[in-house]
């Protein structure tokens, strides 16, 4: 998973100041291959789901740092 995690990761990096919703939506991208990534990986639905969610979230809080900001980016999901 962890090329997964890398391409979230540089294309936070690649963009200049976000708003919440540019985050949401990168957000959603990722988790969504992430998701799929695990499905594929023969998980079931919820464990693909769960552990997508997991390694992105994980991704945009170390990027982010701000629980603040992280509470509002989810509030959108």
């Amino acid at each position: 998973m962890t090329h997964l995690q890398e391409e979230f990761l540089s294309e936070l990096k690649s963009k200049a100041k976000l708003t919440v919703a540019e985050y949401a939506a990168l957000y959603n991208k990722h988790s969504k291959l992430a998701i799929e990534h695990e499905k594929n990986n023969g998980a079931s639905e919820p464990k693909a789901k769960a552990m997508g969610d997991y390694y992105t979230v994980s991704v945009l809080s170390d990027f982010v740092g701000n629980d603040d900001l992280i509470d509002r980016i989810m509030a959108l999901q």
